[in-house]
């Protein structure tokens, strides 16, 4: 079996990565809990070792649906506050699209600016190349935010100081770096 699974993610082109966030109402699982779960659900998910050195986990992909995307597959992270810095998610923090529970556009894009910092930051080549990715996705989110007409403002009020500190924090390193002063202020982001 373990080679069958070999021999499809050498035919498989990987695409952009996806990441879910778990909520605190999953506490006491860990994430390898997590994608055996998912796998077991549904058979379009499948585990691979992880190919990095002296590493445990494993790496969940989900095969894409269609006959143009035959043989095509994602990555999924699955990441479990306060992994990596990710606050807890708050179940105001919530909203749901077609039933899915998603994370707030707010906190999504605070999200995605720590990631674009850790990547820039990163000593690991393959994480800072994901930098141009992150960038287009920040400013997709900021274009979101504008249309929604998103207020920071409201947004924050009951957030963790933490969480705050470090959203203006990485807003400023962001800004320093591709400026856009006007667009985050529009929002009322302090910038």
């Amino acid at each position: 079996m373990l080679s069958s699974l070999f021999q499809l993610k050498s035919r498989t082109a990987i695409t952009q990565d996806v990441d879910i966030v778990v909520s605190a109402e999953m506490l006491g699982l860990t994430a390898e809990n997590i994608k055996e779960q998912i796998v077991e659900a549904d058979d379009r998910y499948f585990l691979q070792p992880s190919r990095r050195r002296g590493a445990t986990h494993q790496i969940l992909y989900c095969r894409l649906p269609g006959w143009r995307t035959d043989g095509r597959c994602v990555k999924v992270d699955i990441l479990v506050p306060p992994t990596l810095g990710l606050p807890e998610i708050r179940s105001s923090g919530v909203v749901h699209i077609n039933s899915i529970p998603v994370m707030t556009l707010f906190d999504l894009l605070v999200m995605k600016l720590q990631g674009w910092w850790d990547h820039r930051t990163s000593l690991r080549a393959d994480f800072r190349a994901k930098e141009s990715d992150d960038v287009n996705d920040i400013y997709a989110l900021l274009d979101r935010a504008d249309t929604v007409n998103l207020s920071y403002d409201d947004e924050i009020y009951g957030h963790y100081q933490d969480f705050a500190d470090k959203a203006r924090t990485h807003l400023r390193r962001f800004v320093s770096v591709y400026g856009g002063n006007r667009q985050w202020r529009q929002l009322g982001f302090p910038v």
